[in-house]
């Protein structure tokens, strides 16, 4: 017998390479970052030597695999696992997740089970010793940057694991620390998990009801498309569109994530926004498709010019508005799409905020 928190050994073993290693010290731990590999053949020794060798700026604190939890970055050092201009770890945590986030990396060699119970630990262990709630200040590596990546559930799901049981899991291990064990701890009970409520997936050449009401459902959200229950390209257009303003993975194929997401997405609001496209020229785009929008934004906190008569609410498309529209994008929509323009696109992302 032993106690959760003595369950496993961490062997700290630092690279010496400058280039990985950042030399900058984080104040505070405010959450942890989730990672995988993408490497079916490196386990963690392998990943210390790559890291220690690499020629460009990278690197993660620490590696789990089937045997050890390995760190190779001190965990009060700054680690180069998320790029800085993604902006959501500053509007989720207030600070870059190199800055202020320690990043924890599952290896996809040996067996499954015996690498995600450590990894499930060692992130029970940190919340533990930097104060945090797993609930709270446990972000996945595709939630930070969801046009870029997809990990950790790029692993965790194939082998069976939500992203809800892990965190449930973690939180099982957090809650029983002190408690003595022999064996690993259970995975949390199926009823404590979200249904799964998808059982099918639907692609390009499928064709009857089901595909129809998605069809339906997509149309409902402003993604315009014939309702005639043909999976062809114009529904796999529409489903890639509804999976990049989503955040998932673009793959065209009505799945598991995209079914979860697609139940919980919401309809358009009161507001009307219109379909055309605007954007800042001489004479200026002006009418109600405009303030409609305007209007819009200024609900959503994005004022074309807060504290000017009706918060610059006045019909005109002029700079201060795709100003407005331009946050609006950074935050919702990502730096990439930020341009100040707005389009479909961005009419899903507001009617998805209001």
């Amino acid at each position: 017998m032993m106690a959760i928190k003595d369950k496993y050994l961490i062997e700290r073993r630092y690279i010496t390479n400058r280039i990985a290693r950042s030399g900058g010290r984080i104040n505070k731990v405010l959450f942890l970052v989730s990672h995988e590999t993408a490497n079916n053949v490196a386990d963690a020794d392998a990943h210390f030597r790559y890291f220690n060798n690499v020629t460009f700026q990278t690197s993660a604190h620490s590696f789990v695999d089937h045997k050890k939890i390995l760190e190779i970055i001190p965990l009060n050092e700054k680690a180069w696992h998320v790029q800085y201009q993604v902006p959501t770890d500053n509007v989720l945590f207030g600070d870059d997740a190199n800055d202020a986030a320690i990043g924890i990396e599952l290896c996809r060699t040996g067996d499954f089970n015996e690498a995600y119970d450590r990894y499930v630990w060692y992130h029970a262990y940190l919340c533990r010793t930097f104060g945090l709630k797993p609930r709270e200040h446990i972000v996945s590596h595709e939630a930070l940057d969801p046009r870029r990546r997809s990990d950790p559930e790029s692993w965790l799901n194939p082998n069976g694991i939500t992203w809800n049981r892990f965190i449930l899991d973690v939180v099982k291990y957090y809650d029983n620390w002190e408690e003595e064990t022999e064996t690993e701890v259970s995975p949390a009970p199926e009823e404590e998990v979200q249904a799964e409520e998808i059982v099918w997936y639907l692609s390009r050449g499928n064709t009857g009801q089901d595909v129809r009401e998605l069809q339906q459902k997509l149309n409902a959200l402003g993604y315009s498309l014939a309702v005639d229950g043909s999976f062809g390209p114009a529904t796999e257009r529409a489903v890639r569109d509804f999976q990049r303003d989503q955040g998932l993975a673009v793959d065209g194929s009505y799945g598991p994530a995209t079914q979860r997401a697609l139940q919980n997405a919401k309809p358009s609001s009161g507001f009307n926004l219109p379909n055309t496209d605007y954007w800042v020229k001489s004479p200026q785009f002006s009418g109600a498709g405009v303030r409609e929008v305007q209007e819009a934004l200024a609900s959503l906190n994005f004022y074309p010019d807060r504290g000017a008569p009706n918060n610059g609410i006045d019909g005109y498309y002029g700079p201060k508005t795709a100003d407005a529209v331009r946050r609006f994008q950074l935050i919702h929509m990502g730096a990439d799409e930020a341009d100040g323009n707005y389009g479909p696109k961005t009419k899903r992302a507001m009617e998805r905020e209001l």
